[in-house]
């Protein structure tokens, strides 16, 4: 897990160098800003298939039953 920890590490300082900003320039915006922002994102989607679904699924009931 370490090794895991520290190739992420560089991976981070390297991309940091190549948009020329600092490690924890980097850090913020992947994991406060971007990282939150995507995870709602996917939520909300996600809460609005569930509606959609579910008003189709009540909608097709009403069909069979008739």
């Amino acid at each position: 897990m370490d090794t895991i920890f520290w190739i992420c590490v560089q991976l981070m300082v390297m991309g940091a160098k190549l948009l020329g900003i600092s490690y924890q320039q980097l850090n913020v915006i992947l994991f406060v800003i971007l990282h939150p922002a995507v995870t709602i994102f996917f939520w909300y989607q996600y809460r609005r298939y569930k509606r959609k679904y579910k008003l189709a699924l009540a909608e097709q009931t009403i069909i069979n039953n008739n």
